[in-house]
This record gives C-alpha cells, structure tokens and sequence, in this order.
C-alpha cells in the first residue's frame, strides 16, 4: 500500500519578501484618484451617457451634434479599418467616494499593427468632440496620457485633451446634390413670358414629431434622397445605419422633426432636424 503524506504549509509564510499565494495585481501608476476607461463605442453604458449628458448641461453645451445619441452611432459607423475608442475620465471624490466625469475624449487609435499614435478624433459631422471641464483639463491630460501608457502595448497621445469652448453654430449641410451650380435667382423669381392659363402652384411644408411618426417619415426622406441624390444614403449602409439609428434615438426624445416640402402635391424636399427649440439643427437634406 502506498504511503500517504499530509502537506503542511509554513517556514516561509514568515520570512519577510516570500508571500505566500498569488501577488496581488499591480495598477499602473496614475494621478490618485483618477480613472479612465476606454470603451468602443457601442460598449458604453446607459449610466456613463447619464454624466456624459450632465456635463454638456453644466457647460451649457446646447449642440445636438455633440450629444452621445449623435456621436456615439457616428462613431460606430465609420469605413472599415477606423477605429474610435470612448476615453472616459474619472476623478474619485475624497469625501463622497463618489467618482465624478470630467472629461469625455472621442480617439482615433492607430492601426493594431502598423501602430501609430492615437488622436482626439475629429469627424467631419461635428465640429468638436471632446468635451472636457476647464479647471481639470490638466489633469485629465496627464490621466489620459498614463492611461494610454499602460497599455500592453503603450500608446501615445499626439494633441491635447482640450477644455470645452463655444464653437459658432453655422455648419454646412450635407445635401443630395453637393456638386450643383449654386442659382444666384430662384426659378420661381424668374421673369418670363407664361402661357394663358397658367397658375401658380402651391406649396406645403409638413412636419413630424410624434415618436410613432418619425420613424415612417425617415423612410420617406430617404425614399426622396434616393431617387433625386447622386450618391444615395441608402447605398452607403454605414451612412444609412447611422442615419436611422441616430433618428430612432433622438426621436425617442422628442428631439427630432422632420420636414417635407410639397409642391403641388409632389414630394419635392426633405430635412432632418436635431434637437428641439433654439438648440435644433439641420443635420440631413434631400431635394429634387
């Protein structure tokens, strides 16, 4: 019969330097108190959008286009081979425990081979992404720039993590037809000789608002973009997705109207509005 032995730890468990078990994970060395997390976009959660959404109200940032609901699909539906990551930067109360956003950071992180440094992304949708408060903006650099650094393989930040500032609100509109010949006098001001019996044609503007109507109105615009654009939305599926997943969102909220010109009863134009009151603006139009 084969002897049984009994093991019994002990000897080194008392010597100074030789623990015994697992050693404890070692965090990277940041700024106390400071966390940052970096998300896709379509991983970051309801409560984050909740404190993303309060620092906008506390910077008395009203442009719809720098709303989570905007720049978390735009960021998602980028062409193959861009990729976004969400830095969400924490700072930890020391009275409270409570941990406090103050900064959100959109970045173009280099390619996983190739390498490269990452960049505070920049669409062309929007003006500004990072949102950022002003007396922390040090701090949420050199957190951002620790963080980026610990990585397995670290990266570097080129730019800075830059404090919200008020940007003039006038933006192009993408349009179905961005190559067309701008007409200094509209066809219906022109001066001409018409046939008897002619009269002039009426004009209707409807708008939609109703969360249960919004849905059906944005398939109609993109109907129009198709048949009157050059480059259709519908045929770009990521254009197309971003489109109905940012309508569906802001249109939960009441935040998005919808407008259609007709002109003698034909269809003849469509625009996307978001946000609601003074704060809306043009975001798609399509016209034949």
């Amino acid at each position: 019969m084969a002897p049984r032995f009994t093991v019994i730890q002990g000897g080194l468990s008392g010597m100074p330097g030789c623990a015994v078990g697992p050693r404890p994970r070692q965090e990277p060395d940041r700024a106390p108190g400071w966390r940052v997390d970096l998300h896709r976009p379509g991983g970051v959660d309801a409560d984050a959008v909740s404190a993303w959404r309060a620092m906008l109200i506390r910077n008395a940032v009203t442009d719809p286009l720098r709303d989570p609901d905007h720049l978390l699909p735009l960021a998602q539906h980028r062409p193959a081979g861009s990729r976004v990551a969400i830095a969400l930067v924490w700072d930890r109360d020391a009275e409270t425990g409570r941990d406090a956003l103050q900064g959100v950071v959109p970045l173009a992180m280099p390619h996983p081979v190739w390498g490269g440094r990452a960049r505070p992304w920049q669409p062309a949708d929007a003006e500004a992404t990072a949102l950022v408060e002003r007396a922390a903006a040090e701090a949420v650099d050199r957190a951002l720039r620790e963080r980026l650094g610990a990585l397995r393989r670290p990266i570097r930040l080129a730019g800075a993590a830059q404090p919200h500032r008020e940007l003039p609100r006038i933006r192009p509109v993408p349009t179905a037809d961005r190559s067309a010949r701008p007409r200094s006098i509209p066809t219906a001001s022109l001066i001409g000789i018409r046939p008897a019996g002619w009269e002039a044609s009426t004009c209707d503007i409807r708008t939609v608002t109703e969360a249960q109507a919004v849905r059906d109105a944005v398939e109609t615009f993109l109907a129009l973009d198709a048949r009157t654009a050059r480059q259709p939305i519908v045929a770009d599926p990521a254009e197309a997705s971003l489109v109905r997943v940012v309508s569906r969102l802001f249109g939960r909220r009441g935040a998005l109207r919808v407008e259609f010109l007709r002109r003698a009863g034909e269809l003849v134009a469509g625009t996307l509005h978001l946000g609601a009151g003074a704060a809306s603006v043009p975001w798609r139009r399509a016209r034949a």
